[in-house]
């Protein structure tokens, strides 16, 4: 397969995959690849999104949470960050699935109700 073959593959794929999560970020994302490379806005998106600093209180407790789960149990921590990527969520989100897994997975609706109840008053 050449070079060009290749990028055409992972255009592909790429819109593809968005397509499957939404399908105006996919005419978004096909509009782009009109006018330069969706390899190149990949890399240009990730590197801006990563260096972003994002003032949320939430993000210091996220990484709280993560360095005590690695503290804890390291493999845990990349077996965690692993299913996220996968996923395609971020560590809270993966965190916060856990907990819900953990609390109303093991109880019926009535008991998770009544659990929410007690912890509201």
């Amino acid at each position: 397969m050449s070079g060009q073959d290749r990028e055409d593959m992972f255009d592909y794929k790429l819109e593809k995959w968005v397509l499957g999560i939404d399908e105006c970020a996919f005419e978004y994302l096909r509009g782009i690849g009109k006018d330069k490379s969706l390899r190149q806005y990949l890399i240009e998106s990730v590197d801006t999104w990563a260096n972003k600093d994002e003032p949320l209180l939430t993000d210091k407790f996220i990484l709280d949470m993560c360095d005590f789960i690695k503290n804890e149990n390291e493999d845990l921590y990349y077996r965690l960050m692993n299913k996220c990527a996968l996923k395609g969520i971020s560590a809270g989100e993966g965190i916060f699935e856990a907990l819900g897994l953990l609390t109303c997975g093991t109880v019926s609706e009535q008991q998770c109700r009544e659990l929410r109840d007690n912890i509201s008053e």
